[in-house]
């Protein structure tokens, strides 16, 4: 039995501790919420300031999003101007090379036609001459044979040469 009274009185000690401990874990509890409840109140305002923030900052990421896609245009623009210009310019150079090529091949045609045309002249220039020659050759055997005729001694050295 006594072991009983002292358990019971055990028990009743560690309730009423208990209960003192409940009275501050109580008051304690309350400080908890109070500080949750400003700290709530404090992070409701913050998420109101990061709102705005972030709203502004999306406004603005806009505006320059705008100004960057309408400069990405204007350079699209400019480029593609650039492009044309390239390709006229390529154009003109691939002209200029075709005439260039073209007139050199003219130039080779007229130097070779031109020869033909200047040898033309030297050639028949050269039969008449030929021809001159030979009129010549067949006055001269005559003027030979004939002297030959009055000559004896030049008769007989037309004879060594062969030509009598």
């Amino acid at each position: 039995m006594r072991m009983i009274h002292i358990i019971i009185v055990t028990f009743i000690f560690l309730l009423a501790g208990s209960f003192a401990a409940q009275a501050q874990n109580s008051q304690r509890d309350e400080e908890i919420i109070e500080r949750l409840i400003r700290l709530e109140t404090q992070m409701t305002a913050m998420d109101a300031r990061v709102e705005a923030r972030m709203t502004a900052m999306d406004s603005k990421f806009e505006i320059q999003m705008t100004a960057m896609n309408t400069r990405i245009d204007d350079l699209k623009g400019e480029l593609k101007g650039d492009i044309t210009d390239l390709r006229d310019l390529i154009y003109v150079v691939l002209g200029g090379i075709m005439t260039l090529i073209c007139g050199l091949l003219a130039m080779m045609g007229y130097v070779m036609y031109d020869r033909r045309t200047a040898i033309t002249p030297v050639v028949r220039k050269t039969k008449e001459l030929e021809q001159g020659f030979d009129d010549e050759r067949v006055v001269l055997r005559k003027v030979f044979k004939g002297y030959a005729l009055v000559e004896p001694r030049f008769a007989e050295v037309l004879k060594t040469a062969g030509m009598l």
